[in-house]
């Protein structure tokens, strides 16, 4: 299966997912309101901090060694063991905290985090084998499965009136759903793993834990310090504009998945194709983060009534936030290719400048200057990292930034624009409107860019599933 088509299925699976869980977020943020959302993101993001902390660098080292293709049984059993061996060691650790998580939530969720951990940890060690396995499809395709289960068991425990622990059950069951249904396509072939296979993962992932962690601290470490500054209702409205903003870099992310063991296998025998994929990863990372961006400035606030009136207070931080998820997407191309190269104490490095400046920030300006200096902070680190990535990785390969491509998709939002900013002056604010006006400058954005970018017409006949011009 070609890259791009691999892209795509990655890409349209995430979208598939994110529209299952717009859907169900718009109907809880319109039936819990703010405040329970609010409550009930702060406790997914300790479950994730938790998750990623603890077992983001094992899962990196065992996707990177399975895809180099040496001894994947032996990899596989000495990975299984340090799922396990690390969740035991999570779950006294959140035994003998349980005080403290209780106290900082304001509820007794010490429990409830530790049964959604091992569901989502089951589900985090199949994608990883499965990406691992060059089965970055399928990995993939398991989180449209994960979010609409998520979605309707969640509807379903509201309607029930269960509130919060329905919520958190419900999020535990999607996983254990999809890591059951990825399960299956798993190669499942264990061999006895020797000494030097062990430390062969923990070398890798003592450094790209970092990496991970870093990732988890841009997407949530402002969500925690303001946990500690602000009411849950604006943890709730920051939560829904950092989601919206998390839609539009789905295809980068798509795209950094896919890339990751394509450079891996390569990166010893031909360093060309390694600059090709990171060009080719450049050229699409901000597809739909760049209109994304001019269109969040232009109706933000109107998508955000989508969710209720009170979330359109939101629209600054919102702006904010797209902007830093376009900055972080070309970065993460930096680390991704670093880490392909087989070179995660570099990658390590540059994740702990972003790590301790990210951590510095949040509390200096959120204390100040409340959410708007949490996405400040976020945008600041964001920048942070595509500077240095760009710098470290030139050190070892050509970096080609396709620059003509990236202007052809800002000329082509120009279009975009002018029927969304003339649709905003003439048309009164509402739901419906808003999705009229998305859905208009989509269109006209794609329309203008297929026109414009031979490049970008050539990759899409390149991936669709027939064939032209009779071959």
């Amino acid at each position: 299966m070609k890259l791009g088509q691999i892209s795509f299925i990655n890409f349209a699976s995430q979208i598939a997912s994110s529209v299952f869980g717009f859907i169900a977020t718009i109907y809880l943020a319109r039936t819990l309101g703010a405040g329970v959302l609010g409550t009930y993101f702060l406790v997914v993001a300790i479950v994730i901090w938790a998750k990623v902390v603890m077992f983001g660098g094992v899962q990196s080292a065992l996707t990177k060694r399975l895809s180099e293709g040496e001894e994947p049984g032996a990899y596989l059993a000495a990975g299984t063991g340090l799922f396990l061996g690390l969740y035991a060691v999570l779950l006294v650790g959140l035994f003998l905290g349980r005080d403290l998580v209780n106290a900082y939530i304001g509820r007794a969720v010490a429990l409830p985090i530790a049964v959604v951990l091992l569901a989502t940890v089951l589900f985090m060690f199949v994608s990883g084998a499965l990406q691992g396995q060059h089965r970055v499809h399928i990995s993939g395709a398991l989180q449209p499965v994960d979010t609409f289960s998520r979605s309707a068991l969640q509807i379903t425990a509201v309607l029930l009136g269960f509130g919060l622990i329905g919520l958190l059950t419900s999020y535990a069951l999607a996983s254990v759903i999809a890591g059951v249904v990825g399960a299956v396509f798993v190669t499942w072939k264990w061999d006895r793993p020797a000494r030097r296979h062990v430390w062969s993962l923990f070398d890798y992932a003592r450094y790209s834990w970092l990496g991970r962690l870093s990732s988890r601290t841009f997407s949530s470490m402002d969500t925690l310090v303001l946990g500690v500054f602000v009411a849950p209702d604006l943890i709730g409205v920051y939560e829904i504009s950092w989601n919206l903003a998390s839609l539009l870099a789905i295809f980068s992310l798509a795209i950094q998945q896919t890339l990751f063991p394509e450079i891996s296998s390569v990166a010893n025998d031909d360093r060309d194709r390694v600059v090709s994929l990171l060009d080719d990863a450049f050229a699409y990372a901000g597809l739909f983060l760049i209109p994304g961006l001019i269109g969040s400035v232009l109706i933000g606030d109107f998508v955000l009534r989508i969710y209720g009136s009170e979330f359109s207070v939101g629209h600054t931080v919102l702006v904010i936030l797209v902007a830093s998820r376009l900055a972080y997407a070309y970065g993460e191309q930096f680390l991704n290719a670093l880490n392909g190269l087989d070179r995660p104490d570099l990658a390590f490095r540059i994740n702990a400048v972003f790590f301790v400046t990210n951590i510095s920030l949040n509390f200096a300006l959120v204390s100040v200057y409340g959410w708007v200096g949490a996405a400040v902070a976020t945008a600041v680190s964001a920048l942070v990292t595509v500077a240095i990535g760009y710098r470290v990785l030139t050190r070892f390969i050509t970096v080609s930034f396709p620059i003509r491509e990236v202007s052809i998709q800002v000329l082509a939002a120009g279009p975009m624009a002018v029927m969304v900013g003339s649709g905003r002056l003439f048309l009164e604010p509402s739901e419906v409107t808003a999705v009229i006006l998305v859905a208009v400058g989509a269109v006209t954005y794609f329309a203008s860019l297929f026109l414009l970018s031979g490049r970008f017409r050539t990759t899409v006949v390149r991936n669709l599933p027939i064939e032209y011009g009779g071959s």
